[in-house]
This record gives C-alpha cells, structure tokens and sequence, in this order.
C-alpha cells in the first residue's frame, strides 16, 4: 500500500474538500482523486460520498480513519527518532576494552568524551583482547579498544586503527642483580624465573614468540591473571615480568619496581580501536571512535 494514497486520503478527510487537500499537499485535484479511487479500489469499497459539492466519509472512511492516523503518526515518529541519531550529541554505544586500555586509557579519555557529549549512554565491558574481539566479530558491541603485539589490523573482519603504542619493559625487584642496570638484553632472561599471563592473553603470546624466534630458553616460574599479584611477587623478587610500560608506569616513576627496556630487541604493546567491518557507525559511535583516535590528552598514552 501507498503511503501517499493514505496521506491524501487523511487530508481530504481533515480539509473537507479535494481541492483543499491537493493545495496542501502540492499536487493537482486529479492526482488526489486518483490516489484516493486507487485507495477504494484496495480495500474494494467507497471511503467518500459525494453529495453536491460536499463530501463526507462514508462508515468504511471512518473506520479506516483511526488506523490512517497511526500509521501517518509511526512515520512521522520514526523520522524523528532517525533525526535524533544523526546528531552525535545523541544515541548509545556498547564499547568493549581489554585490561589496559581499561585501566590506564580509557577512564580519562570517556570522562573528557561524556563531557563535550553529555547525552550520550555508554556501555562499557572489560575483559580480555581475544573475548573482546569475539564481542565485535558478533556484533554485540559497537567498538572495541583492544592491546595487540603488531601495529597492524590483523583481523579480516574489522576496521579500525592503531592509536597508542607503548614499550614492553622488564620490570624486577629492587634488589634483583639486573636492578643495577639501565637496560637488559634478551639473553640475560634466559632461564631467569618468569611470572606471566595465561595463555591466551596478547602479552603472553609476544612474550612466547620473543623467545622462540631468537631461540633463548626462558624458564616460566608462574603463570598469574591478576596484574596487581604479579607485581607484588616481582616487589618480594619471586620473580620477574614483562609490562607494557603504561601498566607498570606509576610503580616504576614511585621507586617501587625497577623496570628495564630491551636493549637488543625492543618491542611494543599496540592499543587499537575496532569495529566489524560491516558495521555502519551511529554518529554517537563514530563521535565517538574520532574521539578516541584524534584524543591526544589521554594519560601516558603515546600517540602514533
């Protein structure tokens, strides 16, 4: 059905007249007439009586009445609800972030965020980059701010873009033997004993193929979730681990933990922002993907 054919149809019946209607709705008298004996053609029945020069609805008009006014009223209603999300200072936004990014980025970065877009509703989930990256291969988050060991996407199914990179450091106790030093190269590690992440986190994996590539043997003494743990165990020397530098920053500016670049092999932790990649972004949710990218001011971020 036409939805032209009702709105002529609704404004004959409010104006009285066909000629009236048609001014109203910029069309000629013969066009309205048209559409309204298409109208009666479909529902096979006279919606108007002629009599002399005034028309009336017949019952079957007044009964048709009501269900024209909902329906012209829905599509007005759905043009504003579309007009409101045009406007990036409106809508929500589901936003997934992994443990760093979570911790050191992404407060300040959304408080500064929620400030120029006050109206804005954001969802946020914290969990691990791989469950992170399912969350946004699913669709069910918008975007998601993830750690990555190389600069590039490498996901086929997601857009987006690098935005920080940060140095992986070693970080030991005070009084470790390395704690001496200004920088440790990789071999010094070997069979040192290592506290690191599970499996199937990003720093785990880099850490792994560091190793295998340069064919060093390293000695896993822990295998920790929690970073504050690890941290503690490194503070009493059980051990030693590598950190992105941004998760261990206020620990090592405080003399609290020592912490060394590689000098002969420096690698980093990439923080990327990603969207499916048949995903059209909300303006609410490209407002805010340009805002994290273009943001310069998030803490101890190194923009790229």
């Amino acid at each position: 059905m036409d939805l032209y054919k009702l709105k002529s149809f609704y404004t004959v019946a409010k104006m009285g007249s066909f000629s009236r209607a048609a001014e109203v709705l910029y069309l000629t008298q013969p066009a309205v007439s048209t559409q309204i004996r298409d109208l009666e053609h479909e529902y096979k029945t006279k919606l108007f009586e002629r009599i002399g020069r005034n028309i009336r609805l017949t019952q079957s008009g007044e009964m048709l009445i009501p269900y024209v006014k909902n329906i012209l009223d829905l599509v007005d209603e759905s043009h504003l609800a579309v007009n409101v999300l045009k406007k990036a200072g409106e809508g929500s936004l589901k936003v997934g972030v992994s443990d760093l990014p979570g911790a050191r980025l992404i407060p300040d970065c959304l408080s500064k965020f929620l400030k120029q877009y006050p109206k804005v509703s954001i969802s946020i989930t914290a969990k691990k980059s791989s469950f992170i990256s399912e969350l946004v291969k699913t669709n069910k988050i918008d975007l998601g701010i993830v750690g990555n060991s190389s600069p590039e996407i490498s996901n086929s199914d997601f857009k987006g873009e690098t935005v920080y990179k940060d140095n992986i450091v070693v970080a030991v106790s005070n009084n470790h033997p390395l704690a001496t030093q200004s920088s440790v190269t990789v071999e010094e590690l070997s069979n040192l004993p290592l506290i690191v992440s599970l499996k199937n986190t990003v720093s785990r994996q880099a850490i792994d193929k560091l190793f295998h590539r340069l064919n060093i043997p390293y000695k896993i003494a822990y295998e920790i979730e929690n970073k504050a743990m690890i941290k503690t165990m490194i503070e009493r020397n059980l051990g030693i681990a590598f950190f992105s530098y941004l998760e261990i920053k206020k620990e090592a500016e405080s003399g609290w933990i020592k912490t060394l670049p590689l000098s002969d092999y420096p690698f980093y932790r990439y923080i990327q922002i990603i969207y499916h990649k048949n995903k059209e972004l909300s303006p609410s949710q490209k407002a805010f993907y340009d805002f994290f990218v273009q943001e310069k001011d998030c803490p101890d971020g190194q923009s790229l």
